[in-house]
């Protein structure tokens, strides 16, 4: 009851005081209104593309209602502070402006947004042919935000790329919007056309529009190539995924993928053959590649700063050297009866995180593979397997604070407290690993099976 009476009293005071001061409070109120109203309409119309109707409409809903509601906090706020702190009669007056003048931008901002709350879609086909056929066409899909999905037709085409653009944006400030208020112009014809051109460079480049407000964006480049032509693919992304997906018997050239965030990743099927160097990049995000019956002729090599990489090969023969570089994160290795046409040089290293290795060989390499595996904290576990005399293995460890633990579940591989860890035929096989596993903070596991 005494809580009742109280605010009772207080709403008492409070209509006093405002009818005290109704017709400054009024003055006030217009003053912050027609300006507020003014920097709306303003804004919605020359920044957001309203129309004249549009603008008027949600800027006078929005300064209504921000001006009001703020109007009422500051005077509130005021009028408590009045009671408890004598103040002069002019800075009280100053005081409660700028006050409410602050809090109402802050709020007319934030009816901005929600009154220009939208969403739009956009999607459009690309058709390329080359104006000037070479053995290798040489393609380039570069975008500043979404995905880039790069696959093969399963029917006959004309075209030699295909490139569907899929674009669906909401958040604040969206309302009204179009493509071209976010993209700059794609200076090709969309389909039914075809561009006819001698190198395909296809680019999606945002406008320095802020994105601050987004809530969301979902951006797909989709490109299909043809399986009767030889390509050097070289995509990049700056936030979003990079794929490519090769099905059975084709013949690719040189490839790059790049992303600065998201991730990066090959799938290739059966008796697929790269006759270039094949890189994968990511700043921030897991690279990944999955190969069966594929012949990398060249070298293979990732990098990444945060995220994983995984290579998972089966039944793949390797021209070259293999490398992998994580700043933060783990990699994962699995080979699955690997051949070798050369010496090859395995290289795979991780400061932080842990390097997770499988190697089964049933059948001769024909070559000596060496590298190393190293990581400064985390781990290093390797499983080895073979049932080959002609193959061998040795593993030499070098740790500093941790341990080298060493087995041989199936056996075939020395004593467990020799380093180099080696199977028996090392010394006698015609093919062999030799990899140097180097960690400064952590373990060690090798468990070694040779038959």
């Amino acid at each position: 009851m005494v809580k009742l009476m109280e605010r009772g009293s207080f709403l008492r005071d409070f209509v006093r005081y405002n009818r005290k001061i109704l017709k400054r409070l009024i003055l006030i109120t217009i003053f912050m209104f027609y300006f507020a109203f003014l920097i709306t309409y303003n804004v919605l119309r020359m920044n957001f593309s309203y129309s004249v109707e549009g603008g008027w409409f949600f800027g006078f809903i929005s300064t209504a209602i921000s001006t009001f509601v703020l109007i009422l906090v500051a005077d509130m706020t005021w009028f408590v502070l009045i009671k408890k702190v004598k103040m002069r009669k002019n800075l009280k007056v100053i005081l409660f402006i700028i006050s409410a003048l602050i809090m109402t931008g802050g709020v007319n901002f934030g009816m901005v947004v929600a009154t220009t709350w939208g969403e739009f879609e956009y999607s459009d086909t690309y058709y390329f042919e080359s104006s000037a056929p070479t053995p290798v066409e040489k393609v380039s899909f570069n975008s500043d935000v979404g995905s880039i999905i790069v696959n093969y037709n399963t029917t006959p085409t004309d075209y030699y790329v295909k490139l569907d653009l899929y674009v669906k944006i909401s958040g604040g400030f969206i309302e009204g919007k179009s493509f071209n208020d976010f993209f700059k112009r794609i200076p090709y014809n969309s389909s039914p056309l075809i561009n006819s051109v001698p190198v395909v460079t296809f680019e999606l480049e945002k406008k320095p529009t802020s994105s601050l407000f987004l809530l969301s964006q979902n951006i797909i480049i989709e490109v299909t190539l043809r399986t009767d032509v030889i390509y050097d693919i070289d995509t990049l992304s700056g936030t979003g995924s990079v794929s490519l997906n090769i099905p059975n018997y084709i013949v690719i050239n040189n490839i790059i993928l790049k992303t600065s965030t998201g991730s990066v990743s090959i799938l290739a099927d059966k008796n697929v053959t790269f006759n270039g160097n094949v890189r994968m990049i990511a700043r921030t995000g897991t690279i990944a590649m999955f190969a069966k019956n594929t012949n990398l002729t060249q070298g293979l090599s990732a990098t990444t700063s945060e995220g994983s990489l995984i290579f998972n090969f089966t039944n793949c023969i390797i021209g070259n050297n293999i490398s992998g570089k994580v700043s933060t994160g783990n990699i994962i290795l699995r080979s699955y009866n690997m051949t070798y046409s050369q010496n090859s040089v395995w290289n795979f290293e991780t400061s932080t995180g842990s390097i997770d290795t499988e190697i089964y060989q049933n059948v001769d390499m024909g070559v000596n593979v060496s590298g190393s595996l190293s990581t400064s904290t985390g781990s290093i576990a390797v499983i080895y397997k073979d049932n080959q005399a002609s193959v061998g293995a040795s593993f030499f460890g070098n740790w500093s604070t941790g341990s080298y633990i060493r087995t041989s579940s199936g056996g075939g591989f020395s004593a467990t407290n020799f380093n180099p860890f080696f199977s028996l035929d090392y010394a006698t096989a015609t093919s062999t690993y030799t990899l140097n596993l180097t960690i400064r903070t952590g373990s060690i596991e090798v468990d070694g099976t040779s038959l």
